[in-house]
């Protein structure tokens, strides 16, 4: 950007490596080993499409392309209805189950309240099951614990070192100073681990929103996942592939820094494309909730995709859950949710959820959502989300709770879109995000940005209603014609 522009971009966070592979790669075409036709008759399909899922899901890997990644292969659902009475699972690395465009219609079939679609490395495929799926559905919105299993970090085995004190580290760094370098090389993934204290906790003000509401800093430690580009052992710096997004203050305990493994290894190179995915409901009840919740949940994946598929009648639509990395979820739709929409009915017809770290929503559309483009609870970052539209939504765009770090919102349209303290809301939600880039977005009703003591959002070129104070970083009230290379 130049000086006309009132904006420094070094100023801003760098969103460049979000997305599949880091964005900057075409989705893989996995070549075709099973081809399903639907059913006659109206029979249920869930068993034979799950089968042709694992039956890829035990092939050889195969390198595809030279971006490192390796597929198996995928499931081709010819056109037509499919009927799904339980669950989809995908579990394995390098599979896709890919329709022939809005032709390829699943259906969702019955009354279970079910996440339909689940890419997760720690889920089985007969948990699919309409069986085990009545079992363990979700109960007031809220999912089963054994469908949402929870990965870890592994105890390292390898270095392990702490931020110098009495150095700040601010939002946007690439160069972290530590006490000692030994041992780690290039290459080496590792977790910027930030703990939290009580002091902190009162500095932002979440110590007063009640007994219960009040912040707790055990939950608050946050773990930002990176890959380290470069040493200096002179200097005693790690240089990080990705900027970043919560500043390390010197006033609070070193960050701890360790090389790392999951608990529970990942899948990869998976993915979800091209087919239309509606589920059954209560014909004339706009509020019945006996119907199929999320279409697509990804969780303990990294690098995976959602393309060109389009989503009718669920509760919710696509959701890069806690543990997905560089999830991309492009040219989709989620139109015409059924169920509940006031604000007193969490977790309802959330569109376009990311709460992992490098995610990205681009191209995409959505309805009659309630938050239409969100994050959730203590979300590391960092996210995108770019040059797509809600409409009719009865709620906000933009961070949903507690303290999501480093979100971008470039070129979105939405009624409202808000960054704010939701104090007491959903149970003491508190400051919902901070150090956001809100780049050319369109509210029609209005626009809430507000600062976390201590933090920064960034707004610029915003079009329509700002409810704006002094400190709130506006940048620039008039439309920035240049594309930010911020993404």
């Amino acid at each position: 950007m130049n000086d006309t522009e009132h904006v420094k971009l070094e100023d801003l966070l760098d969103f460049s490596r979000v997305g599949y592979r880091e964005g900057h790669v075409a989705i893989p075409q996995a070549p075709v080993h099973v081809t399903l036709l639907p059913s006659s008759n109206n029979t249920d399909d869930t068993t034979r499409i799950q089968n042709a899922i694992d039956k890829v899901s035990a092939m050889d890997l195969a390198p595809i392309g030279n971006n490192g990644a390796k597929v198996r292969g995928a499931v081709l659902l010819k056109a037509g209805v499919y009927r799904v009475a339980g669950a989809l699972i995908l579990h394995s690395s390098g599979v896709v189950l890919r329709g022939e465009g809005k032709g390829t219609i699943m259906q969702a079939t019955g009354e279970s309240q079910r996440d339909f679609i689940m890419v997760n490395a720690l889920l089985k495929s007969n948990m699919g099951s309409l069986e085990f799926q009545e079992k363990n559905k979700r109960y007031y919105g809220k999912p089963a614990d054994i469908m949402v299993p929870k990965n870890e970090y592994k105890a390292s085995s390898g270095p392990v070192t702490y931020t110098r004190e009495s150095v700040d580290i601010p939002v946007g760094e690439t160069h972290i100073p530590v006490k000692n370098t030994a041992d780690f090389i290039a290459g080496d993934r590792i977790v910027i681990e930030r703990p939290a204290i009580h002091e902190w906790i009162r500095s932002i003000g979440m110590d007063k929103l009640g007994a219960v509401e009040s912040w707790n800093p055990d939950k608050y430690t946050f773990r930002f996942e990176r890959t380290i580009v470069g040493i200096d052992s002179d200097s005693n710096e790690i240089e990080i592939d990705i900027p970043m997004v919560m500043n390390l203050d010197p006033k609070y305990p070193p960050a701890k820094i360790f090389e790392f493994q999951y608990k529970k290894d990942m899948i990869s190179d998976v993915g979800v494309e091209n087919m239309c995915l509606d589920t059954d409901y209560k014909k004339g009840d706009p509020d019945d909730e006996s119907h199929a919740w999320y279409a697509v949940v990804l969780d303990n994946v990294c690098n995976g995709w959602v393309a060109d598929v389009t989503t009718n009648h669920f509760v919710c639509g696509i959701f890069a859950s806690t543990w997905s990395r560089y999830i991309t979820i492009q040219d989709c739709s989620v139109l015409d949710p059924i169920s509940k929409s006031t604000s007193e009915d969490g977790l309802r017809r959330y569109a376009f959820n990311l709460s992992g770290q490098m995610g990205l929503v681009k191209r995409c559309f959505t309805n009659r959502a309630r938050h239409d483009f969100m994050t959730l609870a203590r979300v590391c970052g960092p996210n995108a989300f770019v040059e797509s539209e809600g409409v009719d939504a009865t709620d906000d765009t933009g961070p949903h709770e507690r303290w999501a770090m480093g979100t971008l919102f470039d070129n979105i349209i939405c009624n409202e879109f808000k960054i704010q303290n939701r104090k007491l809301m959903g149970t003491g939600q508190g400051w919902a995000g901070v150090y956001h880039v809100v780049y050319n977005c369109t509210a029609k009703n209005e626009g809430i940005i507000r600062n976390a003591p201590g933090t920064k959002n960034w707004v610029i070129g915003f079009n329509g209603p700002l409810d704006e104070r002094p400190d709130d970083g506006v940048i620039d009230e008039q439309k920035v014609l240049r594309r930010l290379k911020v993404y």
